[in-house]
């Protein structure tokens, strides 16, 4: 038997999850405060199953008072509100017997090697629910034991009542699985979130991940077997199928959840992840941590976007990463190679850059650091962008941009290169200057009749920034790179929507863009989507924002759309 066939839930309990779906769309109340939050690092539960088990996977789902009050919220966001009247009818309908304030949950433990699901329902008489439902499930019936039996399309569901929840499974002895309090496998999760997700991964028996990295492996070797031969191909595939292979055999644990939050006014995805202590997976993680940056000053408040990350590099994170590469660009050169409209003196030349290249990108990679910041400023009439990386040697950099700049065609239109016009701040800066035609009216708004791209170099440094006045903020961004002390997430990344309506609305009309715009300018954040990475033992976790002014914007272009289709 396949491993998914082993993975995916029974018929029935896709069915019994079809029956509870809209009673658990009513189980939670407004997270509380002082609740832990989903991660590994802190929110992760040892507690146990009655055989001293953990479940593989569990999953919560909010109370429904949580996610009426959620759904009511996001879609009058939205511009929706009568969905989140459909969705409250729909729940108030199917909860009575319910606890209104507690989460639905479902765990699944493996029984003899297969995954058995058990759904945990808040409420203190899961008989009044059956009863509402006996037209889906037939009648009820009671073993001596007490448990209850339904039938559901030929497929057998038990139930027990317990003091404050009921529990459903396929398996009768599955039952005996789930503790009678069930509070502490669902720490971290339950209330704080619309819908959480753990998964256990060293529950998975051993033979299963092996059967799936099997699997994939077969996979792999069937499609390299339908592919032109290519030892670079084939290497790079490899490569992958080798870091996923010890991901699914050193990873612990793994954690999903999503929250509409009302009081802060966004929508938050929390992911993390951590490996097994003492793994090569753990120490990958464990070598990234925050360090000072030197481009950490593109964090700002007023920024249309930005993308900042500086960390540590571990050792095996660096031989992974060398490997990946040289396996990359051993690709693209055999790709080259095959190309058949070059001649050996071309393919030799272009192999020599890329491997100059590669030398740039290893080196850096050695000394075990990396260290980014992008920038971009926008608005009405404004573009502005600017970037500035950690190499090893920036003069390599240079020596780069110098050869490969003599390639480019003498003609009129091409584009003009000046090296070494100056030095700013021990940064030696270069200007790259291409004219933009007259028939090209959008560009010359956005740029100006020249687009110019300002390059610096320094010893451990290259910057680049492009737009009309750049090189100014090039220059901020140049002596603003010294006053960091590296306290803060491992990498962060902000966008903001207005701003580039704005800017597409100053370079050509458009009557949607206008409706987007006027969404966005009621809202606080302005169309915001964050992310941000921080370390945790052995692992990483992400958390992802979006905006109520973001959602604003899509309900107002979703409804411009639809006028627009009604007026034809």
């Amino acid at each position: 038997m396949g491993f998914m066939s082993h993975c995916l839930l029974p018929r029935f309990a896709a069915r019994a999850a079809a029956v509870t779906a809209v009673l658990a769309s009513t189980f939670i109340t407004a997270p509380s405060m002082a609740q832990e939050r989903l991660a590994p690092a802190a929110g992760s539960s040892s507690a146990t199953l009655t055989d001293g088990t953990q479940p593989v996977v569990v999953v919560t789902v909010g109370s429904i008072n949580k996610l009426m009050q959620d759904v009511n919220y996001i879609t009058g966001v939205a511009g929706q509100p009568q969905f989140g009247g459909i969705f409250a009818m729909m729940a108030g309908t199917y909860a009575q017997g319910m606890n209104m304030d507690q989460p639905i949950g479902v765990l699944v433990p493996m029984v003899d090697g297969t995954p058995q699901p058990i759904v945990v329902l808040p409420t203190t008489d899961v008989r009044q629910i059956l009863k509402r439902l006996e037209a889906q499930t037939g009648p009820v019936d009671e073993l001596d034991d007490g448990t209850l039996f339904v039938t559901i399309n030929q497929n057998s569901l038990y139930i027990k009542q317990n003091a404050t929840n009921a529990v459903a499974a396929q398996n009768q002895s599955a039952l005996k699985l789930a503790p009678e309090n069930t509070a502490d496998l669902f720490k971290g999760m339950g209330n704080a979130y619309d819908i959480a997700v753990r998964l256990k991964v060293q529950q998975v028996p051993i033979e299963i991940r092996n059967l799936l990295i099997d699997q994939m492996r077969q996979g792999f070797e069937q499609a390299m077997a339908r592919q032109p031969d290519s030892e670079s191909a084939r290497d790079v595939a490899q490569n992958s199928i080798e870091q996923l292979e010890r991901v699914i055999q050193d990873a612990d644990e793994v954690n999903f959840g999503l929250n509409i939050d009302q009081a802060n006014q966004n929508i938050g995805l929390d992911f993390s992840f951590a490996a097994v202590g003492g793994t090569q997976l753990a120490s990958v993680y464990g070598g990234q941590q925050p360090i000072p940056s030197r481009f950490a000053s593109v964090i700002r408040d007023d920024a249309a976007a930005f993308v900042h990350g500086a960390s540590s590099i571990g050792p095996e994170a660096i031989e992974q990463a060398k490997e990946s590469i040289e396996a990359s660009l051993g690709m693209i050169k055999g790709a080259i190679a095959n190309e058949g409209n070059l001649s050996d003196d071309q393919i030799n030349e272009i192999d020599q850059y890329i491997t100059r290249l590669s030398e740039i990108i290893t080196d850096s990679l050695s000394e075990g650091r990396s260290d980014v910041g992008a920038l971009v400023m926008a608005g009405r009439d404004e573009f502005q962008a600017v970037i500035g990386t950690f190499v090893a040697d920036g003069s390599k950099v240079a020596a780069l941009a110098k050869d490969l700049s003599t390639k480019v065609p003498n003609s009129p239109d091409a584009p003009k290169f000046k090296f070494d016009i100056g030095n700013f701040g021990g940064v030696t800066m270069h200007l790259i200057e291409a004219d933009v035609p007259e028939r090209e009216e959008e560009v010359r708004k956005l740029f100006g009749d020249k687009i110019q791209v300002h390059i610096g170099t320094a010893p451990k440094a290259v910057y680049i920034a492009v737009g009309r006045g750049s090189e100014d903020l090039l220059k901020q961004f140049i002596t603003a790179g010294a006053n960091d002390n590296g306290d803060r997430p491992l990498g962060q990344a902000k966008f903001r929507l207005l701003p580039f309506m704005e800017l597409a609305q100053s370079i050509k009309e458009n009557n949607g863009v206008a409706a987007v715009i006027g969404a966005l300018s009621s809202s606080n954040d302005k169309g915001e989507f964050r992310v941000i990475t921080t370390s945790i033992p052995n692992g990483s976790s992400v958390k992802i924002t979006i905006g109520e002014g973001l959602i604003k914007a899509i309900g107002a272009a979703a409804v411009a759309g639809q006028r627009r289709q009604q007026a034809f």
